[in-house]
């Protein structure tokens, strides 16, 4: 072997005999991230039916999302999730968040509607959408998503919505066959459902959502207006005797409010993640709810004789265009924001010939 051959057989030796004797480094353990989060919803509500533990109810789709976040996020991003009123009152939701007391809450907007009055759009108001296919595409085709996230922003909020996808309709211990049945009956609503009350010629009573069980059983109200899952729920199925589901009134639309300064924190993929799969994510799980929501109404009609009532295509389509008129222009007088995110979901509903 010459020289030239000796010393790079020699210098090889010599880097082999470093590696053998070179230590690996363990691979760092990622960081993780814990989010502190409220939610307005019980966490481990009853099962029922097929439903068994963390099936049921808003807390499975809740449970569901913060899992696939988890594995989403390879462990990085955790969520520990307190009860509703754990930590703060549910109609704080958008100032504690804001102010980043929690880093993000599952809320229901209609809880802070006197600070944001656009939650009232949010919500899914009364008639906006025919199903959760059209919410979403109001969303993301009509420009509602940007809309909604803008006004949040104003509060150092990063929003996201969750869609619900309830079947929301009328409980009644009435026969209710038409619009007209609800004249002059005292049903429990809030919000834009107590205007729809009105309109239909009822009269709204303001009950907490606790005290509906009592307030049918001793006459105090004729009815609700709210989730069909409710039956279950609030075991209503003992006081309800009908349901109104078809028109459907709302779908719910709850969300997630996230403190726009622990979003920005996040690593760039994790915010490019959030921002890319959540609403895709939420869109695909509110389909347990209105799977529930369905059994709710069989299971009802089926075993406790509860009468599912649906009115008029002609019925439906005047009291669209009727809350339209009367209902709509009131949510706009509250803000040029309220006005402005209207004028986008008018937009959708005549493009699909449900309004003048």
């Amino acid at each position: 072997m010459d020289r030239t051959g000796t010393r790079l057989a020699v210098a090889f030796l010599v880097v082999l005999v470093f590696f053998m004797n070179v230590t690996p480094v363990p691979a760092q353990a990622p960081k993780v991230i814990h989010w502190k989060g409220q939610s307005f919803t019980p966490l481990k509500p009853v099962p029922f039916g097929p439903f068994g533990p963390g099936q049921v109810g808003a807390a499975a789709q809740l449970w569901a999302f913060t899992d696939w976040l988890k594995k989403a996020s390879g462990g990085r991003l955790v969520i520990d999730w307190s009860e509703p009123g754990a930590i703060f009152p549910l109609g704080d939701f958008d100032t504690v968040v804001g102010k980043n007391v929690v880093q993000i809450g599952y809320s229901f907007g209609s809880y802070y509607g006197g600070r944001i009055p656009e939650t009232d759009i949010e919500t899914s108001g009364v008639f906006q959408w025919e199903n959760e296919a059209q919410a979403f595409e109001c969303m993301h085709k009509y420009g509602l998503y940007r809309g909604l996230q803008n006004v949040y922003a104003k509060h150092n909020i990063k929003w996201f919505p969750f869609h619900s996808d309830a079947i929301v309709g009328i409980g009644t211990t009435f026969p209710a066959s038409n619009p007209a049945s609800v004249k002059g009956k005292k049903i429990r609503a809030v919000g834009m459902w107590a205007n729809y009350i009105h309109m239909l010629g009822g009269n709204p009573v303001p009950l907490n959502w606790g005290e509906i069980y009592m307030g049918m059983k001793l006459g105090t109200i004729d009815g609700w207006i709210a989730g069909v899952q409710a039956v279950e729920d609030l075991k209503l199925k003992e006081v309800t005797k009908g349901y109104v589901y078809s028109p459907r009134v709302s779908s719910a639309l709850v969300n997630l409010l996230i403190n726009m300064d622990a979003f920005k924190a996040l690593p760039q993929d994790l915010q490019e993640l959030l921002e890319r799969d959540v609403p895709y994510i939420t869109y695909a799980l509110s389909s347990n709810n209105f799977n529930q929501g369905t059994w709710v109404l069989r299971h009802g009609e089926k075993e406790y004789g509860m009468k599912l009532y649906t009115w008029s295509k002609e019925d439906a389509d005047r009291l669209t265009q009727q809350a339209v008129e009367e209902i709509y222009p009131k949510i706009a007088a509250k803000s040029k924001g309220c006005a402005e995110l209207l004028e986008i979901v008018k937009k959708q509903m005549r493009d699909y010939g449900r309004i003048k």
